[in-house]
């Protein structure tokens, strides 16, 4: 474990040692430039503070490194102070005065230096040299800025190694394993002392007159508080919160059953915590100058707030009278036996805490330490393990569980299995650490998991009540389907996503990390890292994201009010609107990335390299996607087809119900999708039978019998398509001849419709109209006619009568 702490610092330290070498050699060329006449300014800047004051840290932070015996206070102070001049040189290296960005931009104006072998005109020259030369000058301040940056730098990451090495040492201190029986008895007696020690100084205090009226005086103030305590608990609590709870039950608006619940929920816990100060307040009550309680007293008070949450969240995850607000899915036996196995865990927090006071108030041996530690630790790995197999179970019953009614509201079974192999292997681990005798190392194991456990339950009750009231805000008195949709959606990411960024911070500092590792995490996070000439830190990342997230919302609000105000107002059809609208997304998109880059302060010039290399990998591998792409939009802007064309491409006929930047969503007439990429449309074959316009002709052909007047024909045909209001009067319909068949006289109605989506309604009306028009003017419709001959049956049937004469029947 100490070769990996160390291994963590490397890189930090080989990248201040690169930098303080740049920094140094920096001063080395820029001091040479100049003249030697700078050495005694920069000398003198040396001596100015803060300069100075960063000199003396640095100079006393490595020989506080040098000492071997140097205590971790020492060096958390020395670390907090080079952190803070840390961050002052590093705003001085930042913020140039007003004559170096001036000098900068004379320099500028005088255009890039030439490259090697070219030269420039002598004025040019000259000047650029005395520009340069003023600059380093003014510059000296930044650069020393700069390496008292990357010096600070440096020393915190050494200072952060010794403290981490330290606590590691700790850590692995073994101590006499507990399990030997020749322990015990040392043990014994020093419990034997330590309670013989008590029994003195209560003697003494009874003993001392003043002490002793001190002491019978404090009894009634105890028993006054300890009767508050026990009213509190036993009957204002109860109920408080039953008439509260039948309240609710008597409300019909679901905004004010929400609240109701939640501050049902809150005196589930205020009225615990107030009970446990009443308890703490009349022990206080109590005058017993007891130096050996002292700190077991004062720990009386983290125990019980740890015994009083435990219990809180064990009720809000398991909830063993209601299944329905249930975090977690079980029966309510299992959530019953979840609850108690919470508060247990709470008792175990609170044993830890009293049990590490009582070590404080009195000085036992390391054998006798691990002693009294062996029982804490197996009650709390026993703990840990029964509430590991209730999760297992509640992973079990979750696949079981309704997909729509449950899986949504419930912890799903991945999180509970990865929770239930963290809590075993905890749990496991603890007890072995103890056995051999790693007591620090047992307790590093089992209290961060059981805390990280309390942080994780209080996390899933903040986010399924934050997302409880967004349900029910977003969708009001709707059903709950509606409810469930809303679940569905990005909500539940983003609010995971602050839940971690609440909570992660708090996970660090329960496995061990110090508040400075957070500090300096941040630190990174708003530095930022360099990538070429280009620093993306977490200001840069934020200001990003919100001005995308303000130009995609202004976007698609421009889009609505063009979409539903302004395009219908107009004489546009609406292919052409969406076209428009998509137009706009488009435009509206790109402005916004554009915008955020600049508000951002990135300069993407140096990447411009590397995004051309990129671009040609990409091309080959997307080029399928690109071409989609520009396919879509010469189809938005060209439109040969729009949304709701009758359109033939690759076998398939329909209409067109959305051209989206990849493919074309066409309905086929059997209500089937059929997504089309974009470049089919393009390059292939397209049949638009609504292009120009909604006409288009139709063709009914009719069979009529041989020997029917076709002038009647032609004019029942005629008349039916001049009589329907769906047939247009010109180009006018017409009547062809087209066949005389094997049965039948083939002739054909050929007219234009108004609207060719209606073609088949259309055929049919006039196949209904023309067939009982000619069934009453007699002319038949003919169907196909055969006559079957037999050779050589009259042989046969003179055979046959010739054998039945002779068989005399």
């Amino acid at each position: 474990m100490q070769q990996q702490i160390r291994s963590g610092q490397w890189h930090r330290l080989i990248a201040a040692v690169l930098s303080g070498f740049f920094v140094i050699l920096l001063q080395g060329v820029l001091s040479a430039s100049v003249a030697s006449a700078e050495a005694p300014e920069l000398k003198a800047l040396h001596q100015k503070e803060p300069y100075a004051s960063w000199d003396r840290t640095a100079s006393e932070a490595r020989m506080l490194l040098q000492d071997k015996t140097a205590e971790t206070p020492k060096l958390e102070r020395i670390r907090a102070t080079l952190a803070e001049q840390r961050g002052e040189a590093y705003q001085l290296s930042q913020d140039k005065s007003v004559d170096v960005r001036w000098l900068e931009a004379q320099l500028k104006s005088l255009g890039p230096e030439p490259k090697e072998g070219e030269s420039e005109p002598e004025v040019i020259a000259s000047r650029r040299a005395e520009l340069e030369n003023e600059l380093a000058t003014v510059s000296a301040p930044i650069f020393l800025a700069d390496a008292a940056y990357e010096r600070a730098n440096l020393l915190v990451g050494e200072v952060d190694r010794v403290i981490r090495q330290n606590l590691s040492e700790k850590l692995l201190n073994k101590s006499p394993t507990p399990l030997w029986p020749g322990n015990w008895g040392g043990a014994l007696n020093e419990l034997k002392q330590y309670v013989g020690v008590l029994g003195q100084q209560f003697q003494a205090v009874r003993q001392d007159p003043q002490q002793a009226r001190e002491m019978s005086a404090s009894i009634t103030p105890f028993l006054v508080f300890m009767t508050f305590a026990l009213l509190t608990m036993l009957l204002v609590q109860p109920w408080v919160i039953n008439r509260l709870d039948r309240f609710s039950q008597s409300l019909t608006r679901k905004s004010q059953i929400l609240i109701c619940n939640l501050f049902s929920t809150l005196l589930r816990l205020f009225f615990p915590l107030l009970t446990a100060f009443l308890l703490i307040v009349a022990i206080g009550q109590l005058k017993l100058p007891l130096p050996s309680v002292k700190a077991t007293i004062s720990a009386l008070a983290g125990a019980a707030v740890y015994i009083v949450v435990s219990h809180w969240l064990g009720f809000l995850i398991f909830r063993p009278k209601a299944a329905e607000q249930r975090i977690i899915h079980l029966d309510d036996a299992f959530a019953r036996r979840g609850m108690r196995i919470c508060q247990l865990l709470g008792i175990f927090l609170g044993l830890i805490i009293l049990l590490t006071a009582v070590k404080t108030d009195h000085a036992f041996s390391a054998a006798s330490s691990a002693l009294l530690t062996l029982p804490v630790i197996v009650f709390g790995s026993w703990l840990m393990w029964q509430l590991a197999k209730v999760l297992s179970k509640a992973a079990k019953q979750a696949d079981e569980a309704d997909a729509q009614s449950e899986q949504a509201n419930h912890v799903s079974r991945g999180v509970l299995n990865a929770l239930v192999w963290l809590m075993k292997a905890s749990s496991i681990l603890s007890v072995v650490f103890v056995c051999v005798g790693y007591d620090s190392l047992a307790r590093q194991a089992i209290i961060p998991m059981v805390m990280s456990i309390a942080l994780i339950a209080f996390a899933m009750v903040i986010y399924y009540g934050l997302l409880n009231v967004i349900n029910r805000i977003m969708a009001g008195d709707k059903t709950q389907d509606t409810e469930a949709s809303v679940s569905e959606g990005l909500l539940p990411i983003v609010l995971i996503v602050m839940m971690f960024m609440l909570f992660a911070p708090m996970l660090a500092l329960t496995w061990g990390a110090r508040l400075t590792d957070i500090a300096e995490i941040w630190r990174l996070l708003s530095d930022g890292i360099e990538l070429g000439d280009v620093r993306i830190s977490l200001d840069v990342m934020i200001t990003f994201l919100v001005v995308v997230f303000v130009g995609v919302l202004l976007t698609r609000w421009i889009q609505h009010v063009m979409r539903h105000s302004v395009l219908p107002k107009t004489k546009t059809d609406p292919g052409a609107r969406t076209a428009i609208v998509t137009g706009l997304g488009y435009v509206g998109y790109t402005l916004a990335i554009i915008i955020a880059v600049s508000a951002a302060g990135l300069n993407l010039s140096s990447l411009a390299v590397v995004a051309g290399a990129l671009s040609v990998g990409i091309g080959f591998g997307l080029q399928t996607i690109v071409s989609n792409f520009v396919s879509g939009i010469i189809l938005l802007i060209e439109r040969p087809i729009k949304e709701g064309d009758w359109i033939e491409v690759s076998g398939h006929s329909g209409f067109v119900r959305k051209i989206a930047v990849r493919s074309t969503r066409i309905e086929t007439f059997d209500l089937q999708d059929v997504v089309v990429p974009n470049s089919d449309l393009i390059a292939g074959i397209v049949k638009n039978m609504t292009l120009r316009s909604d006409h288009g002709r139709l063709i009914v052909p009719v069979g009529v019998a041989y020997g029917s007047d076709l002038n009647t024909v032609k004019q029942v045909l005629m008349d039916a398509a001049k009589k329907h209001a769906m047939i247009l009067s010109y180009p006018e319909p017409t009547v062809v001849f087209t066949e005389m068949a094997d049965s039948a006289l083939l002739f054909e109605l050929r007219c234009f419709v108004r609207d060719i989506k209606q073609y088949m309604i259309i055929k049919s009306e006039l196949l209904f109209d023309i067939y009982q028009t000619l069934t009453e003017q007699g002319v038949s419709i003919p169907f196909p006619q055969r006559d079957v001959s037999i050779k050589g049956l009259e042989t046969l049937l003179k055979a046959w009568e010739e054998r039945k004469a002779d068989s005399g029947d």
